[in-house]
Parts: structure tokens; C-alpha cells; sequence
């Protein structure tokens, strides 16, 4: 198998550095070829230093490519055309704000002969900075055991057959249109799904992600939830249409408002016994009441976008 590695990334070199450097103390097992692509998304050769210097100390090869169009769709597409159009049979992304467990990439391939799939989905650890607030951490679980089949994944630790991109395959791409929105990478991956292609949850692939200082906020966690809202509505209306969605957005609005306003919020009066579950279950209502906004804004035609400003550099 050969196998590409694909790390989008803009403006970030130190983190950067980091999952390059994690990539490149991976146990590549017998019989695989692994090489990486970068792809900067900017229209300047930011991050060249960063991937020739990392390639001269590991004895990697390390690609760099620019893709200047703006937005993470655009970056993921360019990585999966890159690999398809050079041969690749595999391409592994990983986010350039995630470091790879040392067993990363063989778990990945040993779950192609397991699981055999278009999609294998790999999980993600996050790490807090040490000011992040107890009661607003949930607890990391897996609740899916290997091989679970999915209907959908996200882009931050996915193995994707390059069959997937090449017009003798599926001929699939990230939607431009979602660029600055977020929810690119699960819309790409229903369509893989819609398409007959297999999605395999590998939980066991293990990459973490280091949650910077700002998205701990409460604003942020908040508006975070808003959009998200909002994203699922818009997905869901380009797969029904337009009608079933605002249907679905109208009712899943109401219902998160009420169940936010009328049950989550008044048990967070356990704060009387229990300070820390009180706030826990405090953070929980005003979440479920911003995604019911965020719900209902879908239907004036409002939507947030986060993405166009670099986040984490």
C-alpha cells in the first residue's frame, strides 16, 4: 500500500512542527510506502521552512503544496487530489493542531485488512489547558466498539481510499461553499456514505488535539453550539431539501429551547448541594438552549462563519 499522510494547515508553524514531527516517528509497518503532503492554504510559502527542515532531520519525504483558494474544503480537497493524481492508494489526514499516538498510522493500516472500507475514522483526544473550568471537560469515552459502521466522520483523523476523489471512483470533493462555516468534512463524508462507500470507526487510532486558551470560554462554547445547530440544518436541507429542513430546524428549535429553559436549567439548582454538578448541569442547559437558537436561526438564513480568521497560530 502506498499511503499518504495530508496535513492542511495556515499560519501555524509551531503546531506544525509538532504533528510533523509526530507523523514522522510512526512505526511504518512492512509492505506500506508513507510520505507526507502539506498544504499550506495561504498563497505564501509560510510553512516551507517548517516541512524542509522537519524532512532533513527525520528522512521523510514531506510535499509541500500551496492551495491559495481560502478555506478548509478547499485544502482537504487539494490533499485527497494530490494523493489520488500521484498514485497514492491511502490518504491519512490529520489536523496540523493534533499529534499522533505513537501506533497511529499501523493501527490505521492494520484496520484496512480488518475492516475493509472506503473510510476508516480514527479518534480524538483532547487536552485542556489547565485553566478550563472542571465542570465544562465531558468525559472522553468510547461509547462504539471497533468496526462500528457509520454513517458520516469528520476530516481531523480519517483514512480515505484515493478511489473516493478519482473520477474512475466516486468522484466526491469538499464543498467550497462551506469555507468559512465549518461542517465541510461531514458533508463530504454523508455523500461518501450516500454513495455506497463504507465509513469503519477505528477508535484504537488515537491522535490528540491540544484545545487552545480562547475555545474555553464559555462565549465560545456557546457560539460553537449555535453554529453547529445551524450547520446540521444546512446539511440536512441539501440532503432532503429545503422543506424538510426548515420542518426539522422549526421543531428541533422549540424543543431544545423548552428542554433547556423548563428541565436542564431548573436542575441546575443541585448547585445548592453539589456546586460542581450544579455548574455541569448549568453549562449543559445553556448549550442546549444555543443550539436551539442556533436552530431557529437557520430559518431567517442567518449563518456564522468562524473560519476566516486564523485560529490557534
Amino acid at each position: 500500500m502506498k499511503l499518504c499522510v495530508a496535513i492542511c494547515t495556515r499560519e501555524r508553524p509551531k503546531l506544525l512542527r509538532s504533528c510533523l514531527m509526530s507523523v514522522c516517528e510512526q512505526h511504518v509497518p512492512e509492505g506500506i510506502e508513507v510520505e507526507i503532503v502539506v498544504v499550506e492554504n495561504h498563497d505564501h510559502e509560510v510553512s516551507r521552512p517548517i516541512t524542509v527542515e522537519v524532512a532533513a532531520q527525520t528522512g521523510w519525504t514531506i510535499h509541500y503544496v500551496l492551495e491559495p483558494e481560502l478555506g478548509i474544503p478547499f485544502a482537504r480537497d487539494r490533499c485527497g487530489v494530490f494523493a489520488a493524481e500521484n498514485g497514492y492508494d491511502r490518504v491519512l489526514y490529520i489536523d496540523d493542531d493534533e499529534v499522533a499516538h505513537p501506533d497511529w498510522l499501523a493501527t490505521m493500516v492494520e484496520a484496512v485488512s480488518r475492516y475493509p472500507a472506503e473510510v476508516h475514522y480514527g479518534r480524538v483526544l483532547y487536552t485542556y489547558p489547565p485553566e478550563t473550568p472542571s465542570w465544562m471537560i465531558a468525559p472522553q469515552v468510547n461509547k462504539r466498539p471497533t468496526g462500528t459502521v457509520l454513517k458520516k466522520a469528520e476530516g481531523h483523523n480519517t483514512l480515505v481510499d484515493t478511489k473516493v476523489f478519482r473520477d474512475d471512483g466516486y468522484a466526491l470533493h469538499f464543498d467550497g461553499s462551506m469555507r468559512f462555516t465549518g461542517g465541510s468534512d461531514t458533508d463530504f463524508f454523508s455523500r461518501v456514505h450516500d454513495a455506497s462507500g463504507k465509513i469503519v470507526w477505528v477508535p484504537e487510532a488515537l491522535v490528540e488535539e491540544l484545545v487552545p486558551v480562547n475555545r474555553v470560554r464559555l462565549g465560545w462554547q456557546l457560539h460553537r453550539t449555535f453554529r453547529v445547530a445551524g450547520n446540521i440544518s444546512r446539511l440536512h436541507e441539501k440532503r432532503s431539501g429545503r422543506g424538510a429542513a426548515l420542518s426539522r430546524s422549526f421543531f428541533k428549535g422549540l424543543g431544545r429551547l423548552f428542554n433547556g429553559i423548563f428541565v436542564q436549567l431548573p436542575a441546575s439548582l443541585v448547585f445548592v448541594v453539589s456546586p460542581e454538578r450544579g455548574r455541569r448541569q448549568a453549562f449543559h442547559a445553556a448549550k442546549q438552549i444555543a443550539s436551539g437558537l442556533g436552530s431557529l436561526a437557520y430559518l431567517t438564513g442567518y449563518q456564522a462563519q468562524p473560519y476566516r480568521k486564523v485560529d490557534g497560530g
